[in-house]
């Protein structure tokens, strides 16, 4: 063999060799690693018959397996659940019974069949059609937030133009709100889609009230109006105290509406027309809202004294007084009539005589409006704490902290209390020991706003009427 064929030989050699574990290297087994092991959420929209599962994405997966169950152990699967292969990173679950506990939990899978380990689980109670469904509440960045009871997941928002201190009330299918934007709305409560809405002339920082088929709101201008609740067309506008800044919230009770005002004084107008029935004196602003029960309308001033007067003549029955401002609004329950005070106190009268049950002291002031319930009484305080009292003794029962001051009233269904904290937070807690169930973000501080409940089968639950712009 020659030199240079000797050379072509090993080059031919070498050539080959190279080729060779070039070939065998291309078609070395894919990596068998499993894939990422998907991440289960928490479930949304959880109703009385389904729920949604949630899940994170595993970038390789080109679908899911998605098993539940009534049991954490996967041994009593529910019908093409065991699994349902999905593509996306959400499923509708539906069929469910009600008052049952589900769980869920789920495998993600490749083009070429390769699955990853299974990933966490999830539980979800559904409810049966009594249970709490939805918690709306306003914040000062303008949004009324829709939250399910369950979990305290949004189901929807609505944005308004201005900020939202008022509280949202429930009626005639309808989720009622202001804002100081000047307007108005009534929204479908299941969608947050508008049916209305009305311009009133000035800002709205107190509350709607509704009533023989109207709602009736009052602005900064000195202006209460009444609007038909179906349409939100004005039937009458009035000013029975001039351009007074209005704080108080309107109250109706058998025909009538009755408002504070900053001159001092307590109105009653006709439900109808707006005509001034009565109007009674107090010796200061009128911040707090009007409570009516047994022929007496009770409302606090911030001359420090708690009133209470006839509803039907605007007569004073009695007065009784705090160590300082009434801005809390008045709240009545089995004759008992609880309200707070800048005295950083809790105080409980007697309603027929004002003779005083009990004083609790907090640790801040108490703007915030009582809430009575199955014998415990609920406030919150500036000392961003929310108090359960017995509500005959007046003792502590149990207290919650937020993260800030507690101004909005709180609400009371179904076993459980919710309350808005300038925090950003809405809280729902254990009504009976304070235990913490869920909490809900908000985009600005929840001030005055006090959240309305609505069950599944459309029972509402609406907290008393909160005192200063509420």
């Amino acid at each position: 063999m020659s030199e240079i064929s000797g050379r072509k030989f090993y080059a031919y050699l070498l050539l080959s060799v190279l080729v060779l574990f070039g070939c065998k290297k291309d078609k070395t087994p894919p990596n068998d690693q499993p894939l990422t092991t998907p991440v289960a959420l928490d479930a949304s929209a959880i109703a009385t018959s389904s729920f949604v599962a949630h899940w994170e994405e595993v970038a390789a997966a080109s679908s899911y397996d998605l098993f539940v169950a009534t049991d954490s152990n996967f041994t009593s699967p529910v019908a093409n659940y065991n699994p349902k292969v999905v593509t996306g990173l959400y499923d509708s679950v539906k069929g469910l019974a009600a008052k049952t506990n589900y769980f869920y939990r789920l495998i993600a899978e490749d083009g070429s069949g390769k699955k990853s380990e299974k990933s966490n689980t999830i539980k979800v109670s559904v409810p049966d059609s009594s249970s709490d469904g939805y918690v709306y509440v306003g914040s000062m960045d303008g949004v009324l937030y829709c939250f399910s009871a369950v979990n305290g997941q949004k189901n929807w928002s609505y944005k308004t133009a201005g900020g939202i201190e008022g509280s949202p009330t429930i009626k005639d299918g309808m989720v009622i709100i202001t804002s100081s934007d000047q307007r108005t709305y009534s929204l479908n409560p299941l969608t947050g889609a508008l049916n209305w809405f009305s311009l009133t002339g000035g800002a709205i920082i107190t509350s709607p009230a509704t009533g023989a088929g109207f709602v009736f709101v009052a602005n900064d201008s000195g202006n209460v109006i009444g609007m038909d609740i179906a349409s939100g067309f004005k039937r009458w506008n009035v000013q029975p105290f001039g351009n007074s800044f209005i704080f108080s919230s309107p109250t109706y009770s058998n025909g009538t509406v009755y408002v504070g005002s900053e001159d001092f004084s307590l109105y009653a107008l006709d439900a109808l027309t707006g005509a001034t029935k009565w109007s009674a004196p107090t010796g200061n602003f009128v911040v707090s809202s009007p409570a009516v029960a047994n022929g007496i309308v009770y409302v606090g001033s911030r001359d420090r004294y708690l009133y209470a007067f006839d509803a039907g003549t605007g007569s004073l029955k009695w007065k009784t007084i705090t160590n300082d401002s009434i801005v809390s609004s008045p709240t009545i329950d089995s004759g008992i009539v609880y309200v707070g005070s800048f005295d950083n106190q809790v105080h409980a009268f007697d309603g027929a005589t004002g003779v005083i049950k009990w004083a609790t002291t907090t640790g801040g002031r108490v703007q915030s409006s009582p809430t009575v319930s199955n014998g415990i009484v609920y406030a919150g305080s500036f000392d961003n704490k929310l108090y359960a009292f017995d509500s005959k003794t007046g003792a502590i029962k149990w207290t919650a902290t937020t993260g800030d001051r507690i101004l909005s009233s709180p609400v009371v269904s179904n076993g459980t209390v919710y309350v808005g904290s300038m925090d950003n937070k809405l809280y729902a807690l254990d009504a009976v020991t304070g235990a913490m169930k869920w909490t809900a973000a908000t985009g600005a501080g929840i001030r005055v706003s006090s959240p309305a409940v609505l069950t599944y089968k459309g029972a509402s639950s609406l907290a008393s009427i909160s005192g200063d712009k509420q």
